[in-house]
């Protein structure tokens, strides 16, 4: 699982129809757990499998596809440990400066945080597709109506968040319109933040 993409889903410099589903799981056994489901336009798919690594990472070839003349929906599913969690998102924050308030840390034995960003007035190198000078702007920008990005976290229970939790408070989560990434309304938070609890270590700890 790359963190990196769960951020990377929220800029993707191109637009069509984009719906994305993505739930991180964290087992008391700290192994992680990453589920996404992206559907995404016929046009945007085709065009990504000529962007090279960066467009078929987020739709890799190991994924399960149900392609239709219209849409291809692509599910992965990948783990890795707490540990390898922490030591990638320090190296995106080296490598990125949209990724400088990521946050993936222990807070001890049975808690951790995470944040993603959200700064998407932030992202640079935006391509001119996304620029309002663009003579098809309207067309990309309505391509994207109604289709939404949806971050999930999920553990034994979630102590705090800026998300809405879950009446059983074991997950969290935002949802946020895809527009969101080419015409910031200001609304959002700057970042996606929830402690969570993955373990109960008791009295004599883990």
């Amino acid at each position: 699982m790359r963190l990196r993409r769960l951020a990377l889903i929220m800029m993707l410099p191109l637009a069509a129809c984009l719906d994305v589903e993505s739930e991180v799981t964290i087992g008391e056994d700290e192994i992680i757990t990453a589920d996404t489901t992206m559907v995404l336009g016929r046009q945007l798919f085709d065009m990504m499998q000529m962007m090279g690594e960066q467009g078929t990472g987020l739709c890799p070839p190991d994924s399960e596809k149900v392609e239709t003349p219209e849409s291809v929906s692509c599910r992965t599913t990948e783990t890795m440990t707490i540990d390898d969690a922490m030591k990638e998102a320090e190296k995106a924050k080296t490598e990125d400066p949209f990724f400088g308030e990521m946050e993936f840390v222990r807070l001890d034995d049975e808690r951790m945080k995470i944040s993603l960003p959200l700064d998407f007035e932030n992202i640079e190198g935006k391509p001119d597709e996304l620029d309002a000078s663009n003579p098809m702007f309207g067309m990309i920008t309505g391509g994207l109506e109604g289709s939404e990005i949806v971050m999930r976290f999920r553990a034994l229970e979630v102590e705090s968040s800026n998300g809405t939790i879950s009446a059983d408070g074991t997950t969290v989560e935002l949802v946020i319109p895809t527009l969101e990434i080419i015409q910031p309304s200001g609304t959002l938070p700057k970042t996606f933040e929830a402690v969570l609890k993955y373990r109960d270590c008791g009295f004599f700890g883990c």
